[in-house]
């Protein structure tokens, strides 16, 4: 279903003419997540939840380490690890590992076993309650997998002959935005989804899973109804007998900057043209108060964008489909893109339906109606923070866990929150927001036209020369404007 779709943080910060607190508070770590380090450099995340006897068990095994890490001769090896850790694991018997993994994938939308990426690999687990034999099980599992998986010949062959349970991120690799996205980047030929063309010999395969799994890159993450000192004695005992450290370091994913030039991608994936308008900047993580609050002031605008334009008069009358905004952060970049989806010159019509909204927004702004209208859904949100957390499943929990972990972000309290969100919104002008939103949609998109081979209807070009001309209607002067990209924000 269209919307807007945004991953924990997005966005980015630069100062603005506009500040909320003159002196930044710290953000402090939601102390109800424990953390601690083994010896041998292993390291855990725990976050129990006795007041939920219902919540299931989730486990997430993340090693740093990814098909980027691999050489020439090594492609395919991240992805047939994590396949062969599916079919064999000396820490448990066949029927003890299919009653672990029957317990997991009995439950509807349990994430797949094992997530390859360019950086990392994440094992997932996600358990029934009251049932401690499993969570020793998993335990157990994982600790094999991070340092004693039985590489042979049998072994993988086996693997390799089995079906595959495994996922990669993104979904799909080989998407045209996706490589477009990619483009003048070394993850272009670092495909997690790749698989080895041969492998006659596994002690390459031996070498490179020693060279980067070690305790020292990995991190273990619990969520759910465990006895506290239990689970952390058993993280200890199961993972503290892991050997070995990390000679070189993890090859950092980079993402160039997106080209100012339009451009056609044939998809024949697709049925229909699709448009999409992209914003991107570099990300900058939210480390105190006053940087959030200004993420928080640019997710306001974002947010109000995409509303306009599914309500607005111009896009009604046009009939327009209902068009589809989704921000995410992609290795150290905030970016947003707004999807058009149209058939021919009913394309054209509907850019230029999105462009006069967008227009009206960024020099009119909000009226202090929608304004008040706005504040008081965030307030409504706000006051029912405590029983919205309440009911998160310890799944969203883990979610939110790892990707504030992956952007380099503080994770912090319920509590914390509601005095900063409620300072933020007691500030919050309406003229700090038509300022945002004229900052923000001052910026230029670049736009990507994805279309079937035989698809009919305007270039990119033109589509490009239609959108200047409706922006460029009252627009400041290149020598007068400010302001940063709507994907960062700030």
């Amino acid at each position: 279903m269209p919307g807007i779709k945004s991953l924990l943080w997005v966005g980015g910060v630069l100062f603005s003419a506009f500040s909320f607190s003159v002196n930044a508070e710290p953000l402090h770590p939601d102390p109800a997540w424990q953390q601690g380090q083994l010896s041998n450099g292993f390291s855990w995340q725990v976050l129990t939840t006795p007041q939920r006897p219902s919540d299931r068990v989730e486990l997430r095994l993340v090693v740093n380490s990814g098909s980027l890490s691999e050489t020439p001769s090594q492609r395919g090896f991240s992805h047939l690890i994590a396949r062969l850790a599916m079919v064999h694991n000396a820490a448990l018997t066949p029927d003890q590992q299919r009653t672990l993994w029957h317990a997991d994938m009995s439950k509807s939308g349990v994430l797949p076993p094992v997530i390859t990426s360019y950086n990392y690999t994440q094992y997932n687990l996600s358990l029934p309650i009251n049932r401690p034999d499993l969570i020793k099980s998993a335990l157990e599992w994982l600790a094999a997998t991070a340092g004693d998986m039985q590489v042979t010949s049998t072994t993988v062959s086996t693997a390799l002959k089995a079906s595959d349970p495994t996922a990669t991120w993104p979904d799909n690799t080989q998407d045209s935005l996706w490589r477009y996205r990619l483009q003048n980047s070394a993850l272009l030929n670092h495909d997690p989804s790749e698989q080895p063309s041969a492998l006659t010999n596994t002690q390459p395969l031996l070498q490179y899973y020693h060279q980067w799994y070690t305790p020292d890159a990995m991190t273990l993450y619990i969520v759910g109804n465990v006895e506290n000192r239990a689970i952390i004695e058993q993280i200890s005992k199961t993972f503290g007998v892991l050997k070995g450290k990390r000679k070189v370091p993890t090859p950092v994913p980079v993402l160039s900057p997106l080209s100012s030039q339009p451009i056609s991608v044939v998809d024949n994936g697709l049925r229909t043209p699709r448009l999409v308008m992209n914003w991107d900047a570099m990300w900058l993580p939210v480390q105190d108060s006053q940087s959030l609050e200004h993420y928080w002031l640019s997710d306001l605008t974002r947010e109000a964008l995409y509303w306009h334009l599914q309500s607005g008069i111009e896009l009604k009358q046009t009939e327009i489909e209902p068009v589809d905004l989704q921000c995410q952060i992609l290795f150290a970049r905030a970016q947003c893109g707004l999807k058009i989806d149209a058939q021919g010159d009913n394309l054209s019509k509907q850019l230029a339906a999105v462009g006069h909204e967008m227009v009206k927004l960024r020099d009119q702004g909000l009226t202090q109606a929608e304004f008040d209208q706005l504040l008081a859904k965030k307030t409504t949100e706000l006051n029912g923070l405590f029983a919205t957390y309440a009911r998160t499943p310890t799944d969203m929990l883990m979610m939110q866990r790892l990707r504030s972990q992956q952007n380099s972000m503080v994770d912090i309290a319920p509590e914390q929150y509601q005095k900063l969100r409620q300072e933020f919104l007691a500030s919050l002008t309406l003229e700090a927001v038509n300022h945002e939103l004229h900052q923000q949609l001052s910026q230029p998109a670049s736009l990507v036209l994805l279309h079937p081979e035989t698809a009919q209807g305007p270039t990119v070009e033109q589509l490009q020369a239609e959108y200047n001309d409706v922006i460029a209607d009252g627009e400041e002067s290149p020598s007068e404007a400010t302001g940063t990209s709507l994907a960062q924000g700030h």
